[in-house]
């Protein structure tokens, strides 16, 4: 399990909320290259956009074809059209085939739970579901059939997408194999990165104006965790936060897939 944690106030310096979108846009896109599995967005009160990255990260992550039924219009997907999209497994095109695995949305239920599901074609699929669904639940399931269209529910075998949540830097310290992201840091080691990557891993990530351990006193909250330097000799004054994001996140998948070789 792989998450990162960035603030609320990750586009602080940010005005024009088309740059923000696709800034945004830039991290949600390095995550899913990288297979992060959690997005979590600490409230920073010096600036709360909680809400705003949250319903980008997961518009972009809701397969096209059912964002219809799932991200109701909002003021803060006013720019949407600057997002790249992810092209990750989960987002299908409309050809069916049998056997494969999709993201589907319950569009009617009956007395008996019989559920039929949108999974991103005309026709809507039947789904006998041990649970008991309801309507607008979204689903992932495995085709079955073309012709009735039939569905199973089914648990996914590679890289689907992340999950976003919002959280208390102070709630997050408190995870276990936290690891604070800063240049203040010392470098991380080939040996360090491995040992830590045997467990699910949370990496924090500060804000454009001030780093986690800033941030953590402004909020007087001790911060006590193990903290890596990503980007040694840093070329550049500042590393903006989206590529901090995209190079630590390079590393840690170089050494995964050392470890899975």
């Amino acid at each position: 399990m792989l998450s990162i944690a960035i603030p609320s106030s990750a586009l602080i310096n940010e005005n024009d909320p088309k740059i923000k979108t696709f800034k945004v846009g830039m991290i949600a896109r390095a995550c899913a290259i990288f297979r992060v599995d959690k997005i979590l967005i600490y409230r920073d009160p010096k600036l709360d956009e909680s809400d705003f990255i949250k319903d980008i990260l997961e518009y972009m992550e809701t397969p096209q074809y059912l964002r219809k039924y799932l991200v109701p219009i909002k003021p803060s997907l006013r720019y949407a059209g600057v997002l790249p999209p992810l092209r990750i497994p989960s987002h299908k095109p409309k050809h069916l085939k049998v056997g494969e695995i999709r993201e589907g949305v319950v569009r009617r239920v009956a007395p008996d739970g019989t559920c039929w599901v949108d999974v991103g074609v005309d026709a809507l699929a039947l789904l006998k579901s041990r649970r008991r669904l309801k309507r607008g639940a979204r689903v992932t399931v495995r085709v079955c059939s073309k012709k009735p269209l039939v569905v199973e529910e089914a648990e996914p075998d590679e890289y689907w997408g992340y999950k976003v949540k919002t959280v208390e830097l102070k709630d997050l310290l408190k995870r276990n194999n936290v690891v604070v992201t800063s240049r203040k840091c010392e470098v991380v080691s080939l040996n360090d990165l491995r040992q830590t990557l045997k467990r699910p891993i949370t990496l924090i990530f500060g804000s454009p104006e001030e780093g986690v351990f800033e941030i953590a006193e402004r909020l007087g909250i001790r911060l006590d965790a193990k903290c890596w330097n990503t980007i040694p000799v840093q070329g550049v004054e500042t590393v903006r936060l989206e590529e901090a994001v995209l190079a630590t996140l390079a590393i840690v998948n170089w050494v995964r897939w050392l470890d899975e070789v």
